[in-house]
């Protein structure tokens, strides 16, 4: 895992009085696991199971100079903060069972993550992080449950899409594809990524399979 942020150092100090359930997640959990675009340094989302009396747990819990928010900051807001907690009530029982623990803080699996990712992800950018993630995390991944949950969607074939980007543009096979491709579904009424991206897709990330590939 990568180094984290001023933000998360914070929590990690602040790890046993959090209140649980929690998962971090979002741009500072992708960095813990690619390593590759930073997040906003004082933004932390973290996934909780309601805002119905966890919002109150979490302004109690962290004090001044944190702000406790349930939605995405504005731009007067984030500028005036030093540290930000953005609540989200999207946890499950089944994502907390798979948390990742790291220095005492509980972050949404890197599956849980790539999942979130191929679903929310429409820029270019965002298709770069879901490779980094994949290449970063190739052989710790549990791609059997990767694939069991994004196999029979459209997230699958955008999944296999973004792996035959990788082994294309690193020149060999860096993420098997065998497997994939009979466990995915054939796409139906999904717009692919577009063949002209890849290269603006996947060139900040040469670094990376450069570094496999030592």
């Amino acid at each position: 895992m990568s180094p984290e942020s001023d933000a998360l150092i914070d929590l990690i100090a602040q790890a046993e009085a959090l209140p649980e359930p929690y998962l971090i997640t979002g741009p500072q959990a992708a960095y813990i696991y690619h390593g590759w675009l930073h997040p906003v340094p004082k933004i932390v989302d973290v996934c909780i199971p309601s805002l119905e009396g966890g919002k109150a747990a979490w302004q109690a819990a962290l004090r001044p100079p944190w702000t406790v928010l349930a939605q995405t900051p504005t731009l007067s807001q984030a500028r005036l903060a030093s540290r930000i907690v953005v609540l989200e009530p999207c946890l499950t029982e089944k994502r907390y069972e798979r948390r990742v623990m790291y220095q005492g803080l509980a972050f949404i699996s890197a599956e849980d993550l790539c999942i979130d990712l191929l679903h929310n992800s429409k820029t270019q950018i965002g298709l770069a992080e879901i490779a980094a993630l994949l290449i970063k995390q190739k052989d710790n991944l549990d791609w059997s449950y990767l694939l069991d949950e994004t196999g029979s969607s459209w997230l699958g074939h955008r999944l296999l899409e973004i792996v035959a980007m990788v082994n294309h543009e690193a020149g060999r096979v860096l993420l098997e594809t065998q497997s994939l491709e009979t466990q995915i579904a054939p796409p139906s009424n999904i717009a692919s990524i577009h063949p002209g991206t890849l290269k603006e897709v996947l060139r900040p990330l040469r670094a990376q399979w450069e570094a496999a590939n030592a």
